[in-house]
């Protein structure tokens, strides 16, 4: 498993794709600091409106939560990644040649999953340096989350968005497909198949209650707390680390099952 997880982490540094997308990505972060740079040097700009300042400062987990994490921005962006990777090992023919010993689909599943949670917590971690590093050059001083605080918004970002990528993860599997996979993303990461099933669930009647609220307060709704700079409920931790495991789970089973020709 862990061979596996190298040559995937040598894959994914050494790839146009990834390369491509994470210049993207740092443009996607720091769009939010250069928009306030414009607000406080450009008044035609600050006139139209489009971005509204307090006269405290904002702090750094606030502008975080809006520069990548809400509207689902990075949960969909790794989703998609995760997709390429995964629809990329059986187009280019790397599922031919795994290996047929017991374990090694298993240990294929694993090691995907386990980029799945290293490509979360990378991402979350430059969009944070990014977006710090952008408002510190231009003098904006924002204010400053404890160290506890900090930590735990990014562990709780992190795992939400390798809940995610570990359901994309094993759609894409199942289906050997990128289309399909990148769907996923976008639907699966932007809480748009959580929302669905939350209205379904709502409108069933004699639904027992907790089957009827399971989803109130799931990975969707942490998001879009952590997106506002809140930190979540600690259940979070919990949701995020069982849906991470759910999926791994599928992902094995899939592989254990699937013909790889």
């Amino acid at each position: 498993m862990f061979s596996l997880f190298r040559s995937q982490l040598f894959r994914i540094a050494k790839s146009p794709f990834f390369i491509i997308f994470g210049v993207a990505y740092v443009l996607v972060a720091a769009a939010t600091p250069f928009a306030l740079w414009l607000y406080s040097v450009w008044p035609a700009f600050a006139a139209t409106g489009f971005v509204e300042v307090p006269s405290e400062p904002l702090s750094s987990l606030q502008l975080y939560g809006v520069s990548f994490v809400s509207g689902s921005i990075l949960a969909m962006w790794v989703g998609i990644a995760v997709a390429e990777l995964v629809s990329e090992d059986f187009k280019s023919g790397f599922m031919k040649n795994l290996v047929q010993a017991r374990g090694g689909r298993v240990g294929y599943a694993a090691s995907v999953v386990a980029c799945c949670i290293a490509l979360s917590a990378v991402t979350t971690a430059v969009g944070m340096m990014v977006v710090e590093g952008a408002l510190r050059v231009q003098g904006y001083i924002p204010a400053a989350p404890t160290f506890q605080d900090a930590f735990a918004w990014f562990a709780q970002v992190a795992l939400c968005v390798s809940a995610y990528a570990s359901t994309v993860a094993a759609l894409t599997a199942l289906t050997k497909s990128e289309v399909v996979g990148v769907m996923g993303a976008i639907f699966i990461g932007g809480g748009a198949i959580e929302s669905a099933f939350r209205i379904v669930l709502a409108n069933i009647p004699g639904l027992p209650v907790f089957l009827r609220d399971c989803l109130d307060g799931y990975l969707a709704v942490d998001m879009a707390m952590l997106g506002q700079g809140v930190l979540a409920d600690p259940m979070t931790y919990v949701q995020a680390g069982a849906t991470i495991a759910v999926a791994g789970a599928a992902c094995a089973l899939v592989m254990r099952r699937k013909n790889l020709g």
